[in-house]
């Protein structure tokens, strides 16, 4: 029984890793080209990026991103490019 609640839970654990690396294939972030503006993180309406301790903007919900490229439009360094379609998704928690 143990066993199978171990396998059980390995199954789920690699299909939610398959799902969010699917999601987060729609942003690319390069880091080094970032200079901490924080107008993408501002600008984003679903919350899906953050700034993490030196200011540089991350994925912080990756799940959330429509796709809307509003972040890659507003960019001044050209640090984001979005990939794919547009999409629904839901809001972001709240912080």
């Amino acid at each position: 029984m143990e066993e199978e609640t171990v396998q059980r839970l390995k199954e789920e654990l690699t299909q939610k890793t398959v799902e969010r690396k699917r999601r987060s294939d729609m942003l690319v972030i390069y880091p080094k080209w970032c200079k901490a503006c924080g107008i993408c993180y501002d600008l984003c309406p679903q919350g899906t990026l953050d700034s993490d301790d030196e200011g540089k903007v991350y994925i912080k919900y990756p799940e959330t991103c429509t796709g809307c490229r509003i972040c890659e439009l507003h960019c001044p360094d050209f640090a984001i490019l979005v990939t794919g379609e547009p999409r629904k998704a839901p809001k972001a928690p709240d912080k």
